[in-house]
């Protein structure tokens, strides 16, 4: 039989198929490695990023916890939450250091 994951991407319809668990089994593989294909790149280039924590952040600009908070909210330095821990893209913190270095 031919392969289900070309015949689905083939985006034929109106066809009655017989299947087997084999053929079942190699569909969900060829399924997952499509998705680690798509989604690898992007994970290994969010694991590269360097983050900077909000202490970090606050000594740089010089502000408190209320200034990094209304920042956020009003988009200005947007933070990434990592487990239950905040933290700010390093190259957002230079995008804003430098924006203000040029006002």
């Amino acid at each position: 039989m031919t392969d289900l994951y070309s015949l689905v991407q083939s985006g034929v319809t109106g066809i009655t198929l017989s299947v087997t668990i084999e053929d079942l089994s190699n569909f969900a593989a060829n399924l997952i490695d499509a998705a680690k294909a798509q989604l690898l790149p992007i994970m290994v280039s969010a694991a590269e990023e360097d983050y900077l924590t909000k202490k970090e952040v606050m000594d740089k600009f010089g502000v408190c916890h209320t200034t990094l908070y209304n920042w956020a909210k009003n988009k200005y330095l947007v933070p990434v939450k990592i487990g239950r821990k905040v933290f700010y893209r390093q190259r957002d913190v230079e995008t804003q250091i430098l924006q203000r270095l040029k006002s």
